[in-house]
């Protein structure tokens, strides 16, 4: 059970790298590269914390409503 579990993980990593990958490409040779890969962790940052206030209000919402 333990080592499928590992498997498993070990595979999503895998899988989540190629696609990190592809989100945040990285060329040595061009400072333009780095200044958007930091606007993209900038806006993928503030997509997880607008998806964690989303969740949040949903779940005061939903207490305030019963």
């Amino acid at each position: 059970m333990g080592k499928e579990l590992g498997l498993a993980v070990l595979g999503l990593v895998v899988m989540a790298s190629q696609a990190m990958a592809q989100v945040f490409p990285v060329d040595a040779t061009s400072t333009t590269t780095i200044a958007n890969i930091k606007a993209d962790v900038i806006a993928w940052g503030v997509v997880f914390i607008g998806v964690s206030l989303a969740i949040f209000a949903y779940k005061r919402i939903k207490s305030l409503v019963r």
